[in-house]
């Protein structure tokens, strides 16, 4: 598509004013109510007690995420649950994967731009974020890492106040359904482009099997090259790791559009407290007379409006990416931004040159 969409509009997202953390610390506890910062495995985790402090979190802080991404990012990777404990309760957490690789430790929260950063209990003081950070800034600096790597959605870490982390800002587009009612899209040529393609002897299917899994990595490989990827982010491993942990549940819908016999289009989507994260989409380019992409969006759109989703975040985009980013505001996507920090020690950023 051409041009930019004539409806852009920004939601204002404020991060919170940089303070003192230690000071708003000590008001906020008490003699003898200091928290307990604790670092737990997986096989360690109160799964009931994460569950509760995440339900109205991010689909990216839940522990199914974690174990997805422990598993099919790399034998190196393990998670990991940063828990703050008030008074035998917990009331903060944060979840990590580490990634070990030769000499290199590396922290995510959480992996490759997808959302990490502090829950907060719902009940419990906002001072208590303050002295979780804390004690997080000392586990980090204590454990070097050699990359560390924080993706804050709400925009509450801009109170850290640490010269090792740099700052930058990104943004994603979110459609806002209406109380279960069919989303329109306001720009009318997408609804044609719907059109057009359910003209053609098309049909959506669930991806559930080995087969299905090979033919969207082979889209996937596609996609990438066709976007400039000189090297994939992903394995097939990965995506494995992703129908296992959450094939079947009602966290993860992942939809393909076939075409005489043939694989043209997939999408995976993500669903977790009434959102729904449309996370990656690939498809044949050669096929795209077939509008695959507007029908996996349009079909992703109707399952989480009949299942009760509020929101569909369509994932970030590069701010030159202008054509991708009319393309999810024509469907209705608003811009949000968030923040994102990152460090680098010196020996990786010398080993990142040297290895290429």
């Amino acid at each position: 598509m051409s041009g930019r969409s004539s409806h852009t509009v920004t939601m204002e997202r404020t991060a919170a004013q940089p303070a003192p953390v230690r000071a708003a610390a000590r008001e906020a506890a008490a003699p003898g109510e200091a928290m307990d910062f604790q670092v737990i495995d997986r096989k360690s985790l109160d799964v009931p007690a994460w569950e509760e402090l995440t339900r109205r979190s991010s689909f990216f802080h839940t522990h199914q995420w974690v174990d997805t991404c422990a598993e099919g990012l790399s034998p190196g990777a393990r998670g990991e649950f940063l828990c703050g404990y008030s008074r035998g309760r917990l009331v903060a957490g944060m979840p990590a994967v580490i990634i070990s690789r030769l000499l290199l430790r590396s922290f995510y929260s959480m992996p490759y731009g997808t959302y990490g950063e502090v829950v907060l209990a719902d009940d419990a003081d906002a001072g208590l974020r303050d002295e979780f950070y804390i004690h997080l800034v000392r586990y980090l600096k204590s454990n070097r890492f050699s990359r560390i790597s924080i993706t804050d959605f709400d925009r509450n870490f801009s109170r850290l106040i640490e010269p090792f982390l740099s700052h930058s800002g990104t943004f994603t587009h979110i459609i806002r359904l209406d109380g279960g009612a069919e989303h329109t899209p306001p720009d009318r040529k997408i609804n044609g482009h719907i059109r057009a393609g359910q003209r053609a002897e098309s049909e959506i299917e669930v991806v559930r099997t080995r087969e299905q899994l090979n033919e969207f990595y082979r889209l996937y490989e596609m996609t990438e090259k066709r976007h400039g990827s000189i090297k994939l982010l992903y394995s097939k491993h990965f995506f494995a790791s992703v129908l296992k942990h959450l094939g079947g549940s009602e966290m993860l819908y992942w939809n393909c559009l076939m075409h005489e016999g043939r694989m043209i289009g997939s999408c995976i989507n993500f669903i977790h407290n009434g959102s729904m994260f449309n996370w990656q989409t690939v498809s044949n380019y050669e096929s795209r007379h077939l509008k695959p992409n507007h029908l996996l969006l349009a079909e992703s759109i109707r399952y989480a409006t009949e299942r009760g989703v509020e929101e569909i975040n369509l994932g970030a985009s590069p701010p030159y990416a202008h054509s991708l980013i009319d393309y999810k505001e024509r469907w209705g996507g608003v811009k949000v931004e968030y923040d994102s920090y990152l460090s680098d020690s010196w020996f990786r950023r010398i080993f990142g040159r040297l290895s290429g």
